[in-house]
């Protein structure tokens, strides 16, 4: 071996060290990359898991509103009965024991349920526990506005009268006549999550034929 080649190999030597480096710089840059993703990801799952909690929660808490038992002074259990439901108010835009109650739409409109307003302030929906005395721990409640693992807000919900068309009992079918229409009540309910852009809408249908015990039939 001559002389004059020894720098050309050691040059030859410092271009693949420098290659190895920049292969190991990317395979780590890539690592770092799927770890934050991984992390981004459950992160989401949990908080659409604790939205869907909530929103859960709240179906419980109209569940209890519509057919009882509930023994607190602001019940309104008597406003539900599938026979009358003058009560409820076209685009769910009651006061007072009549908030969040909502007629059904007519023919060709939307749904009162994809309309309604379910901001923090509204008078339109239902923010749990408002007729029940229920209480649900969450963050604009326990810590103003920081969260943590609470959901960002409590859930709401408004609760639909739906016209019976029959088949909601086996074998049983409902007089298409106005005079003896039933209704059953929809009740939409929303879930908030860790961050307040994380949402879960859930829906239920509850049967209440009449009145409750005590209340005007």
């Amino acid at each position: 071996m001559s002389p004059s080649s020894r720098p050309l190999q050691r040059g030859f030597s410092l271009i693949v060290v420098l290659l190895m480096l920049l292969i190991a710089m990317v395979l780590g840059i890539g690592a770092a990359q799927l770890t934050l993703v991984g992390e981004r990801s459950a992160r989401n799952d949990r908080d659409t898991e604790v939205a869907f909690q909530a929103a859960e929660a709240a179906l419980v808490d109209a569940e209890r509103d519509v057919l009882g038992p509930n023994p607190d002074a602001a019940q309104r259990l008597c406003l539900f009965n599938g026979g009358d439901i003058s009560a409820f108010v076209p685009g769910c835009g009651g006061e007072g024991i009549r908030q969040g109650l909502c007629a059904p739409a007519e023919a060709g409109d939307k749904p009162a349920w994809m309309t309604a307003d379910f901001a923090a302030a509204s008078k339109t929906s239902v923010a749990y526990g408002t007729f029940t005395g229920q209480r649900f721990a969450s963050g604009d409640e326990a810590t103003k506005g920081r969260a943590g693992t609470l959901p960002a807000r409590a859930p709401r919900y408004i609760v639909e009268a739906v016209r019976n068309l029959g088949g909601w009992q086996p074998s049983q079918l409902q007089n298409a006549s106005a005079r003896s229409a039933s209704h059953l009540f929809r009740v939409t309910a929303i879930g908030f999550g860790m961050q307040e852009d994380t949402q879960v809408v859930l829906q239920t249908n509850l049967y209440k034929a009449g009145a409750s015990p005590g209340c005007p039939s």
